[in-house]
């Protein structure tokens, strides 16, 4: 980037303009706010004091955003009523421009988009409420009224004064990023992205140990109430601070110390993480700044659950959260969730069930936050699980905040934060914890599946291939006929192996019944395998409704029939003259049998199922979906 120079108007100092395009800029000597023209600088004004920042980003650092390298040249304070961010003006090496908002260690990359069309007025905009643009869906997430503090260095406009403006910010599934800017009669509209401080490859920073107070003189203070010792892990960013000696919340944005809301309970938690610790998380240093403890009310009964606000200079702020033993890693999300059912929501892919709505109120608090905390606040929160993770929202103050949280063990958070002994057994079932009785059922499944297709492909090969007619003969009957009606039939082989035979009887009764007495006799041997049935059939009409009882056809299996030469002895008895025809079949495959080795093997699976499901119902019962009955959907 081509550095040109010029001097002051007011005090003569050199100024290097670092970027071609600058308007504005400010004199590093004088504090003078110059406005460049064509032919020189022209002083209109002085600029305030500018708060310092313990954000490393610093004017002249250079980094790149999507491979196109930029130029911090500028910067505007702005203040809201939980504390300040800034935007830093990038000067990009191609001559465009474009800007960083540092907002607690948030990072959003945009850009001025000069022809947006109409934009939606700002009093129409809420948290939560839903804009298509750019042909995608849009959500605000933020309504900010903030004020104009201070500018330094070079902006692509004239800007040194301003008054209260509204910013509406956009969030997009996919992490895409807008700011409605209000601050002038026609809206500007920025678009752009959220990214992390790893995208933009930042060279030139402050010095890690570089921090400058916001205030300067309060990195510590003692307490205006207990007068115990107060020193800042965040004097950038902190709002208040609640005094670790006795809960006293403390105004912490000036120098005054003043309290905004003293502890009156009986009761003081312990955090199981000692405030000011250290530890490490995803390869980033991350320490314990702030404490609280939320409590919601349900069916009588109070729940409380502890959460750990974790700062790194860089990356920002995640939490840990515990309830019972059970832990979560949270970190806020860059983009939002979209709506994917009526009671589920999608995010990165991802789809997340509706566990519960509830609302909580810190009810304990002490140490550091970069907003404004006090006892009795409340939040209306919703969660959604896909264990291990957890998807929830946070509404509150007009503002609509998404976080997402993983699962992690108490040894995972003893080791990362190098905590002495053993962390807390958990207790009970949490909502986002991976079901361990679900290690080795996929397998089950897997095995279960396997061996039931090769049943059925087996039954399906025995019954194509057996079960073939040996021998088929017709009959007739009449009552008070010679030989009682007994006949015999001619002979017939029976070859294989020893097998079960099938004797298959077929009548044309009608409305009567016949008792047939069946041998089957070896012809070489004269052994005789006997059995009987019972045919009936009868039908009619009842008042217009037609009915019928019984079947003309019945069969009897005869098992292990050794091979070779047999024939039948029918004795037949009944009330009417009939004909009927008798067929013996040969090696009828026995469909009981495949059900009771498909049973057989059921069961494994039947009992591996019994406890990740029993699992679930211990999960969803602690939410707003219990399982009731054995038709609710297992989650896996």
């Amino acid at each position: 980037m081509t550095v040109t120079t010029s001097n002051c108007p007011n005090c003569g100092g050199e100024i290097r303009f670092l970027w071609p395009g600058a308007v504005q800029t400010t004199c590093p000597y004088c504090r003078s706010i110059l406005v460049r023209t064509d032919i020189d600088l022209r002083r209109v004004g002085e600029v305030s004091t500018v708060p310092p920042s313990t954000s490393r980003i610093r004017i002249g650092a250079r980094g790149s955003y999507r491979g196109r390298a930029f130029t911090v040249v500028g910067r505007i304070v702005y203040e809201y009523e939980r504390g300040r961010w800034s935007e830093w003006h990038l000067g990009f090496a191609d001559g465009a421009s474009g800007w960083l908002s540092d907002a607690q260690a948030e990072y959003a990359v945009s850009f001025l988009v000069p022809d947006h069309g109409p934009l939606p007025a700002s009093d129409q905009l809420r948290a939560g409420t839903e804009l298509e643009r750019n042909g995608g869906r849009y959500q605000v997430s933020t309504v900010t009224r903030a004020h104009y503090v201070a500018v330094e260095g070079e902006l692509p406009f004239e800007y040194w004064d301003g008054s209260d403006s509204v910013f509406v910010d956009l969030r997009a599934p996919d992490g895409r990023f807008s700011t409605i800017d209000f601050s002038d009669e026609q809206p500007l509209l920025y678009d752009g992205e959220v990214v992390g401080w790893d995208d933009l490859h930042l060279t030139g920073l402050a010095a890690e140990d570089d921090e400058v107070t916001r205030v300067q003189g309060t990195v510590g203070f003692n307490c205006p109430k207990c007068g115990s010792a107060i020193a800042l892990r965040d004097p950038d960013n902190t709002v208040n601070v609640a005094c670790e000696s006795c809960g006293t919340v403390v105004d912490a944005t000036s120098g005054a110390a003043r309290i905004l809301q003293e502890y009156l309970g009986k009761v003081r938690v312990k955090p199981l993480i000692p405030l000011g610790t250290f530890g490490t998380l995803h390869g980033h240093k991350w320490q314990v700044i702030g404490f609280q403890q939320r409590t919601m009310r349900a069916e009588g009964h109070d729940y409380s659950w502890r959460e750990y606000l974790l700062r790194n200079p860089e990356q920002g702020y995640r939490y840990l959260t515990e309830y019972d033993g059970h832990w979560s890693d949270v970190a806020p999300l860059r983009g939002v969730p979209e709506k994917s059912g009526v009671l589920e929501m999608t995010y990165a892919g991802e789809t997340f069930k509706h566990f519960q709505t509830a609302t909580s109120r810190t009810s304990f608090v002490l140490g550091e936050f970069p907003w404004q905390v006090r006892l009795g606040d409340e939040v209306e929160g919703m969660d959604y699980v896909s264990p291990p993770r957890m998807l929830s929202r946070e509404d509150a103050d007009g503002e609509q905040t998404w976080s997402v949280g993983e699962y992690v063990t108490g040894d995972a958070v003893w080791r990362a934060f190098g905590l002495p002994g053993e962390p807390p057994k958990p207790k009970g079932v949490f909502a986002n914890q991976p079901n361990p009785k679900k290690a080795g059922l996929r397998w089950i499944r897997t095995a279960f599946v396997l061996s039931a297709l090769l049943l059925v492909g087996g039954c399906l090969a025995r019954v194509s291939s057996a079960g073939r007619t040996v021998t088929e003969e017709r009959f007739g009957y009449i009552p008070g006929g010679p030989a009682g009606g007994a006949v015999a039939s001619s002979e017939f082989t029976l070859d294989g192996r020893t097998s079960n035979v099938e004797v298959e009887i077929r009548t044309n009764l009608d409305n009567g019944w016949g008792y047939f007495d069946l041998a089957l006799i070896d012809a070489e041997h004269g052994t005789a395998k006997e059995v009987g049935r019972e045919v009936s059939y009868y039908h009619g009409m009842d008042e217009g409704e037609s009915w019928s009882e019984g079947s003309e056809h019945e069969s009897v299996t005869i098992p292990e029939v050794p091979p070779g030469r047999y024939f039948l002895r029918i004795g037949v008895e009944a009330q009417q003259p009939m004909g009927y025809t008798v067929t013996v079949k040969r090696d009828v495959p026995d469909v009981i049998a495949f059900l009771v080795v498909f049973v057989l093997l059921a069961i494994p699976w039947i009992i591996a199922e019994v406890g990740p499901y029993s699992f679930e119902v211990a999960r969803w019962a602690e939410s707003d979906h219990p399982k009731t009955s054995s038709s609710d959907d297992d989650d896996d």
